[in-house]
């Protein structure tokens, strides 16, 4: 039975090597619209202010797909599922090919975007940063650039904002709500790296919406935001990510935000899987949501990979977790930003705040010293009930032996 797999990131990758370790032989065919082999998006941005270099960003080695005994098809876009016919059509080099599958993993991620601005999408010199291709774009046209506009502080633009800045370039950042890293921090801890971003010469623009970007054959030359026009010579649009969905449009498989998948990462098809930045699927609490990020990709490709070569396997939940470093600065989140009671620590290392209610982390977000998020977590994932530390709870007296039940007492009777 022939296996075909959409994608080759994280989630992609995940479930190829989990259909291995259970199947050796069984055909396994990769489809990626990207010609570049596997490759951590994570540090693209380091790669723009070359503190990381380009043979790093790539994760596993040379023969890592003929190893696993891998086709892959680099530089194909998939453009439409026929499951009757069990179909992928996609294109390459302008020819269209068809890849026939008996069991398909839909893995093709998130695109970024691009809002209906005038000029946004088609002035020389407006780039994301969701790909490599993205970031050997923008190191290509640096050498002309002194002033960029970053449209969005979400953790992409302020990454995108810092390695511009560390390349020489000034730096204006626009962010239509109210504060930076919106989806990711509370309005107290975004003033802070708000404040971090300025010490740095960062200029944070809030409320501010570009409404146009004006250029011309030779580039952008200009984004009007409000009453202002600022001038510039490259813009990165961080918008935010969408799960890949307009290209399963007739398909058959049931969308709304993402695919919707059930915890063995099963489509309403039979025979058709999915897994990645594109899945809508329960989270923690099971609440249904679309949390694109690398842990929830890798697990949930896994859980795919496992049960498409009949290996039971079920997912325990989307959680929303980041990590971002601002000027060296690390600063996690996760979970929610709401609760019945709050808990906060401010030591010469940072600030942690947890959130909770009934008695039960449901998040956190941290700055400077994150130590202990992977702790805290698990907590938040088990439900465990904090109450009897929750005045330790961020102190050095924590402990985790308290929130475990004690084994039972056995009962010696003499003989």
């Amino acid at each position: 039975m022939a296996i075909v797999i959409v994608g080759n990131g994280p989630a992609a990758i995940s479930a190829a090597e989990a259909i291995r370790e259970f199947d050796a032989v069984r055909p396994l065919t990769l489809i990626s619209k990207e010609s570049s082999p596997f490759y951590s998006p994570c540090p693209l941005a380091e790669y723009i202010d070359q503190s990381v270099a380009r043979e790093d960003l790539f994760l596993r080695d040379d023969d890592f797909y003929s190893r696993h005994d891998i086709t892959t098809l680099l530089g194909h876009t998939a453009l439409a599922i026929e499951p009757a016919s069990q179909l992928v059509k996609t294109v390459h080099d302008g020819q269209p090919v068809d890849i026939h599958y008996e069991r398909l993993l839909i893995a093709s991620g998130a695109r970024a975007v691009v809002p209906p601005v005038p000029g946004l999408a088609n002035t020389p010199g407006v780039f994301t940063l969701k790909t490599l291709d993205d970031a050997d774009a923008i190191i290509q046209r640096l050498g002309s650039v002194r002033h960029a506009v970053v449209i969005g502080s979400g953790f992409i633009g302020l990454e995108a904002a810092q390695a511009l800045h560390r390349r020489g370039v000034a730096v204006t950042v626009l962010e239509a709500m109210n504060r930076v890293l919106p989806q990711m921090l509370d309005a107290e801890f975004a003033s802070r790296v708000q404040t971090r971003l300025e010490a740095f010469g960062i200029d944070v623009r809030l409320n501010s919406s570009a409404q146009a970007v004006l250029g011309g054959a030779s580039g952008v030359t200009s984004v009007i935001a409000g009453d202002r026009e600022i001038v510039c010579q490259l813009v990165v649009c961080a918008a935010g990510v969408r799960a890949d969905i307009a290209w399963l449009q007739n398909s058959g498989i049931a969308t709304d935000r993402g695919v919707i998948v059930d915890d063995r990462m099963q489509t309403n098809l039979a025979e058709v899987y999915a897994a990645g930045d594109i899945i809508e699927t329960s989270d923690w609490t099971g609440k249904t949501d679309v949390i694109p990020t690398w842990p929830n990709a890798v697990a949930s490709g896994r859980t795919a990979g496992l049960n498409m070569v009949g290996q039971t396997q079920h997912f325990d939940g989307l959680v929303g977790v980041n990590v971002v470093r601002i000027f060296d600065q690390a600063v996690s989140s996760f979970g929610v930003r709401d609760g019945d009671q709050t808990r906060i620590e401010q030591t010469s290392s940072g600030v942690r705040k947890l959130f909770l209610a009934q008695g039960r982390i449901v998040g956190g977000q941290f700055i400077g010293d994150i130590t202990g998020t992977g702790i805290y977590l698990e907590l938040m994932k088990k439900r465990v009930d904090v109450s009897v530390q929750m005045d330790v709870l961020l102190s050095p007296r924590f402990t985790l032996a308290r929130l475990l039940h004690a084994p039972p007492r056995v009962r010696v009777v003499a003989a």
